[in-house]
């Protein structure tokens, strides 16, 4: 373990670990592996998780945290969960799924761009929505949300896909990059879970329940999701995430007939 008092090394190896990480994720999410590699890259992944995870907790050391008068007093967080939402040696944990995820919506939006169907007229998209919307005599629609359904149909009926299309094609390119740059991650996460969900309603599963798991991660350890990235200073130049120094929360200021006191 005296190897492991210097932080760099640390880092290095976690490095090297969500390198690893994001190929395993790779291999258990793709479609064209088979259920042995996907199941033993999965177990792989865990275990790996958990290793580098134990390592790094045994370094951490939490700052102080109190408690304002609007927050349970008493109700000390969880070290394990503190880690991953505030350290920056969590960083790599994100780095790994920021490549996956960057690496899937770039493909994904790739596909798209090189399309004339999704980028001159959007046939692709009318198509997508036409069979989502059919109801069968027998058996279950794609769409279960008749809700969901109406709206796809006021989409068609109105020819939302001519443009609506190529919108799904840079959102795509936009997410992937913001998160495989960690440029606004938490954003990034939000509008592509906003996605997955959208294509989980139209009936397509796929790997879209797979990341919203990890866009739900990253949403998560918004503050060191981006850590390893352009986050690392875009948030302090936004202002978000900065504490002022020395600042102590205090009561919240009560209210006495309608004045402050």
């Amino acid at each position: 373990m005296s190897v492991l008092n210097d932080a760099r090394i640390r880092r290095t190896g976690a490095l090297i670990a969500a390198l690893v990480g994001a190929y395993l994720l790779y291999l258990a999410a793709h479609p064209e592996s088979s259920a042995r590699t996907a199941f033993l890259s999965f177990l792989a992944g865990i275990a790996l998780f958990v290793a580098v995870l134990a390592v790094l907790q045994a370094f951490y050391r939490p700052g102080p945290d109190t408690a304002s008068a609007d927050e349970i007093a008493g109700a000390p967080e969880w070290k394990v969960a503190r880690f991953l939402r505030r350290a920056t040696d969590a960083a790599p944990f994100y780095l790994g799924i920021r490549l996956f995820l960057g690496y899937e919506w770039i493909n994904a939006a790739r596909e798209k761009l090189d399309s004339p169907a999704w980028m001159d007229t959007g046939a692709a998209l009318q198509a997508y929505w036409q069979r989502a919307v059919q109801v069968p005599a027998q058996g279950r629609p794609p769409i279960s949300y008749p809700a969901y359904r109406s709206f796809i149909q006021f989409m068609l009926d109105n020819e939302w896909y001519t443009w609506f299309a190529k919108l799904v094609a840079i959102g795509e390119l936009l997410i992937g990059i913001g998160l495989l740059v960690g440029g606004l991650t938490a954003i990034a996460a939000v509008f592509g879970m906003l996605m997955n969900f959208s294509f989980v309603y139209a009936g397509s599963a796929s790997t879209n329940p797979t990341l919203i798991i990890l866009g739900a991660v990253i949403i998560y350890g918004w503050r060191v999701a981006g850590w390893w990235g352009l986050d690392r200073f875009l948030l302090p130049l936004l202002g978000i995430g900065r504490q002022e120094e020395g600042r102590v929360p205090g009561p919240r200021p009560s209210v006495t007939a309608g004045r402050r006191t």
